[in-house]
């Protein structure tokens, strides 16, 4: 999930010639039982974090509303639980 999620962004961003690399992911999931006691992932969660200042990256707006979309792990995993997002940029200023 993390990873389809990074290339997303990256290829998103890239699309318009600008540069977040190095892009940073970090994933945490919760792992509960389900009503049948059965262990099962709750959700995971994803955090972003780009390598350039988001004011130094054009069209990053257009890129933050459009990559999920093309994440077909994500968007395929959330069908069974929730998958949140977060992205910041190498300030720690939120994005998303």
């Amino acid at each position: 999930v993390g990873n389809c999620l990074c290339d997303s962004l990256f290829f998103a961003i890239r699309k318009f010639k600008q540069h977040p690399e190095p892009i940073q992911t970090t994933v945490a999931a919760t792992i509960d039982r389900n009503a049948e006691n059965r262990m099962r992932v709750q959700n995971i969660s994803v955090k972003l974090t780009l390598g350039a200042a988001g004011s130094s990256l054009a069209h990053l707006d257009r890129a933050l509303d459009q990559f999920e979309e093309f994440c077909t792990v994500s968007q395929s995993v959330r069908q069974g639980f929730p998958v949140t997002i977060e992205v910041y940029d190498r300030d720690g200023l939120r994005l998303k």
